[in-house]
Order: C-alpha cells, then structure tokens, then sequence
C-alpha cells in the first residue's frame, strides 16, 4: 500500500496508480468522509456529465393539444380568450 504524506496546507498527493484506477481528471470533484478512523474519497459526478435543462427538449410535446391546423388553434386561443 503507497504512503501518503500531509502537506503544508492539509494536502495530500494521490498516487497516480489510483487515479488511473479510478479514472479521476483534473478538476474531478471527490467528495471526503471520515467513519471509525478511516478517510474514504468518492469521485462525484462532473458538472459536464450533469444534465442541465433544456426547454428544447419539450419542443413539439403539445403538438396536437389545441388542433391540428393553424386555423383550429387560432380558434381555439380565440375562443380561451374570450
């Protein structure tokens, strides 16, 4: 098992054998607990690989909901505002 030593600032170095083994990148996020003595650090999600919304993916979900011509919606808007 590798030694690892505390830096100044409370840093440490992970060997470069475990970050390949657990495909960490720069800026890779880890979160870090401490149970019964031992420090465990879990990679966390990237924020690349985190899905933000995108109002593009409900385009075209309504097709259909207030008429299926041009002139159905009109009436129908026409009609709700009325």
């Amino acid at each position: 098992m590798p030694e690892i030593r505390m830096r100044p600032k409370h840093q440490v170095t992970l060997p470069a054998n475990i970050v390949r083994q657990a495909k960490l990148s720069l800026d890779d996020r880890l979160e870090v607990s401490y149970t019964n003595g031992v420090i465990v650090l879990t990679p966390r999600p990237n924020a690349a690989v985190v899905q933000k919304f995108d109002v593009m993916a409900y385009a075209g979900i309504g097709k259909g909901v207030w008429g299926s011509t041009s002139d159905e919606v009109n009436k129908y808007i026409n009609d709700l505002r009325a």
